[in-house]
């Protein structure tokens, strides 16, 4: 059997240091500037979802080990952060968009962005949705909320959950609340209890550091491999094409679609891009601001609504549309947002971007 971390000690490999210090860091900066925001106050403690309670015995399918991170660097000096502790799937996304770069890890998503505004690292890699469970919320309002921030390119990746912890029956599972939801059909079937924790790797932490009889996590193989757990079951998400959609953010302007080949082969490039907006609150503006795309055939790959808070029943609308590269292309993405712009209340291009 695998060796146990030491409890708060995370197995880290040369280029990755543990985020403490940024934190740390990031606190004390934020405290000088009196920004109160939820970011400030620590991760609530896990809540118990509702649930039935069992005890399936599990077979076990594999040991988790220390996985190696000395690769060869190929972003060596870039200090890339995401929200989440080392073995996140957040911490593989920088992995496979930055290999060999340092990964700071934090411990909100307000956090992993001030630590971007503020300069403490040079780009941040983010969830904004998934393919079962839907949209991270707080990211994309956190992206209008937050002045001179772009998105500069989007990552999809396939994100298979096990349940991780030790050897005999469970009854219950720690994870973040995406990632329960996306088991939710395996976790009924067997009567394990949910329970809501702040981050995948951390519930994996948190289970090897415990030793709870009973208790589990969700969290990926690597989790494994760093917390020295064994594999219960592999692909327990209720959906086995489950994908997280990331983008990499930056500080900057972002591009407009006339921009969209800068470095690029027009021809074989797909771009996306991603707008906010709130209409005009009368009958009939949400029609007219998608007439901006409809007219011009630009097509429209997301499209979800959020509360305005002080402003009941008003909503800011999320939206992206996607382009070819081709000239004709960009040129009508250009007319439409240009359209939309004069169309809206308020309106906010986040970029345009290489799309997955």
């Amino acid at each position: 059997m695998a060796a146990l971390p030491a409890a708060g000690r995370h197995q880290e490999g040369s280029h990755r240091r543990g985020p403490a210090q940024d934190r740390r860091d990031v606190r004390d900066e934020r405290t000088r500037r009196q920004r109160a925001s939820a970011g400030d106050r620590p991760a609530a403690r896990p809540q118990s979802r509702r649930g039935h309670t069992s005890t399936p015995d599990l077979r076990v399918i594999e040991q988790g080990s220390p996985r190696n991170h000395g690769a060869a660097s190929d972003f060596a000096g870039k200090r890339v952060a995401y929200q989440g502790e080392p073995g996140a799937y957040s911490d593989e996304a920088v992995s496979a968009v930055f290999p060999g770069a340092e990964a700071v890890g934090f411990p909100t998503f307000r956090l992993t962005f001030d630590a971007l505004s503020m300069g403490a690292v040079d780009s941040a890699v983010l969830p904004v949705e998934n393919s079962s469970a839907g949209v991270v919320q707080e990211v994309s309002d956190l992206l209008w909320e937050l002045p001179g921030l772009r998105v500069v390119r989007e990552h999809v990746q396939p994100v298979r959950h096990c349940l991780l912890g030790w050897p005999g029956p469970v009854d219950r599972a720690l994870s973040h609340p995406q990632a329960l939801a996306q088991c939710d059909r395996y976790l009924h079937s067997r009567q394990i209890r949910s329970v809501a924790f702040h981050d995948t790797a951390g519930a994996a932490r948190a289970v090897a550091e415990q030793r709870q009889p009973g208790t589990a996590a969700i969290a990926s193989k690597a989790a494994a491999a760093r917390y020295g757990l064994y594999v219960l079951a592999e692909s327990i998400q209720d959906d086995s094409e489950n994908r997280t959609r990331f983008v990499v953010v930056e500080k900057g302007d972002p591009a407009r679609p006339r921009q969209a080949t800068s470095g690029h082969r027009e021809a074989d490039s797909k771009w996306k891009g991603s707008i906010a907006f709130v209409t005009a609150h009368r009958p009939g503006s949400l029609a007219h601001a998608l007439d901006c795309f409809a007219q011009r055939s630009v097509n429209l790959t997301r499209l979800d609504s959020r509360p305005i808070l002080g402003r009941p029943f008003e909503y800011r609308f999320y939206l992206d549309f996607s382009i070819n590269g081709e000239a004709s292309a960009r040129e009508a993405a250009e007319a439409a947002l240009s359209a939309l712009e004069e169309a809206s209340a308020e309106i906010k291009l986040f970029g345009t971007y290489p799309a997955f």
